[in-house]
């Protein structure tokens, strides 16, 4: 991901590991997945030539399994000025205080990565010779699993490229009857296009009332159930449907869908009545698992698993250069490239939607309900690989839950327009709609020549918070013709949070 984006810019990039390193760490590895790519993205960013390098080293810590791993992207790009170091952190601490930049910019946000790697008992390490380039860096604590070392890395990434293989169904099952239960059309969407080449026989409900319609006419060999709906969630479901006289399904596997899976979740389930779960985003091979496991064995027919060779991506760059998409995450989630754009479409579709319908329930003070629905954006968004969304979506739900107002309060704002944020980076792939601000006040070219005046010397004191608010207030006004696109380009460049372009597009 990182590499196409450097080299596409003319620019070399180098990967330095250290071949001792213990081959298996025990770590969080999707957050310090998430801080490298922050900072390799920033680094490709802010470099015009010359290279970006990726290097990671350690140091073994005496008298225990672990080690201290310590990772550093140098660049060669503009770099900073001694006296905007101060300015530069500070920004990043006024960022973190208010969270309105965060995940609307760059996905993660620097101030994100702080937070992160705060919490990690670490934090960013930064030096820069302004005009030759800059260093970020961080250490952090790691469990050794497997001291074998890791050897030559290039050598290892080619070899695990090569022996990847395509995903193949393992089974088909034509006569097999399977009912899904979520209130998530593209949950419900992204299931059955997961097992359609099986070749089984898949219903579909978008709630636990139409569930029971369909068990009292139906009759299943297995059903899927999510855990979290509005009006009648899972447990509910499941336990009416056992009641259920003359059921035809009373004693099939029932496997819970959910997105909270915590320690002793299955047993948890498991008491609530269900046979097993499956945590969302679904992996293939898990859902292939559960389903060779319940379902009866004269229904499935077993086909050989072939040994394919990788296939070119199918996926276009720009989505690629969307900084709040992990897109490698996001594919491992669909068995191709096809799949995956074709849920990026379903969910461009659908995020306006979504974010309405949650402004509606938090104006509305209805929280049980914004719970639940805060709970489905966090499950699609991070099947497409939207994870710092899905994190904050997370808290949300969490303080929903808790009837917790104060973190509400903190972070709606931010969780909605980071939602919008997210689909207006994917609005070429929606169907189109026309677009009207006739209706918006006017602004005068006048005003408007006020404002770049202000940005300008905004940007020159790395007044971030100002600069937001000025061009938020301007997107609520409707502009001269002449000065759309170059408002367009300016909104642009502050959700990438790239001032450079900002101030080249005023001058």
């Amino acid at each position: 991901m990182i590499k196409n984006r450097i080299e596409d810019k003319g620019l070399e990039f180098h990967v330095n590991v250290d071949p001792t390193l213990p081959i298996i760490l025990n770590g969080d590895e999707v957050r310090i997945k998430q801080i490298i790519t922050n900072i390799l993205t920033n680094a490709a960013k802010y470099t015009h030539k010359g290279s970006v390098t990726l290097s990671v080293t350690y140091e073994k810590v005496p008298y225990i399994n672990a080690l201290d791993m310590t990772v550093s992207v140098a660049d060669t790009g503009i770099g900073i000025k001694p006296e905007d170091m101060t300015k530069l952190f500070s920004a990043f601490e006024r960022i973190d205080e208010k969270r309105n930049r965060a995940i609307e910019g760059t996905g993660l946000g620097m101030n994100i990565t702080q937070s992160l790697l705060k919490m990690m008992g670490s934090r960013l390490e930064v030096s820069s010779v302004y005009g030759k380039g800059s260093t970020f860096s961080f250490k952090v604590r790691q469990k050794i699993v497997k001291d074998d070392p890791i050897g030559d890395f290039e050598d290892s990434y080619r070899n695990s490229s090569l022996n990847s293989k395509k995903y193949k169904e393992k089974f088909i099952a034509p006569d097999a009857k399977v009912l899904v239960v979520d209130d998530t059309d593209m949950n419900l969407k992204v299931f059955v296009s997961l097992l359609k080449t099986t070749q089984m026989q898949i219903d579909t409900a978008e709630s636990g009332q139409k569930c029971l319609n369909l068990c009292e006419k139906n009759k299943y060999d297995m059903i899927f159930l999510d855990h979290r709906m509005p009006h009648k969630d899972g447990v509910e479901t499941l336990r009416e449907l056992k009641e259920m006289k003359d059921n035809p399904n009373s004693s099939i596997p029932v496997i819970c869908l959910t997105a909270n899976a915590l320690s002793g979740a299955r047993q948890q389930y498991i008491e609530a009545g269900f046979d097993d779960y499956i945590t969302k985003p679904i992996d293939p091979d898990r859902l292939e698992e559960t389903i060779l496991n319940y379902l009866p064995e004269g229904l499935i027919k077993k086909v050989v698993e072939e040994q394919t060779e990788p296939q070119e991506s199918g996926i276009p760059a720009f989505v690629y250069d969307i900084e709040e998409l992990d897109v490698e995450t996001g594919r491992k989630h669909f068995p191709s490239d096809a799949m995956y754009m074709d849920m990026l479409k379903i969910y461009a579709n659908t995020v306006e939607e979504n974010a309405d319908n949650i402004q509606a329930l938090w104006d509305a003070k209805d929280i049980p309900a914004l719970a639940i629905k805060v709970h489905a954006i966090k499950s699609s968004t991070r099947s497409i690989g939207g994870t710092e969304l899905g994190e904050l979506a997370q808290k949300l739900e969490t303080a929903g839950d808790n009837k917790d107002t104060d973190t509400l309060s903190a972070h709606m704002d931010e969780f909605i327009a980071a939602v919008r944020k997210l689909g207006g980076k994917l609005e070429s792939l929606a169907d189109k709609k026309e677009t009207d601000d006739s209706s918006l006040p006017p602004i005068t070219q006048e005003n408007l020549e006020k404002c770049y005046g202000m940005i300008k010397k905004c940007l020159d004191e790395f007044d971030t918070d100002s600069i937001e608010e000025i061009i938020t207030k301007i997107n609520k006004h409707s502009v001269p013709d002449s000065e759309k696109e170059r408002c367009k380009a300016l909104s642009k460049a502050l959700d990438d949070f790239d001032f450079e372009a900002m101030m080249d597009i005023l001058k």
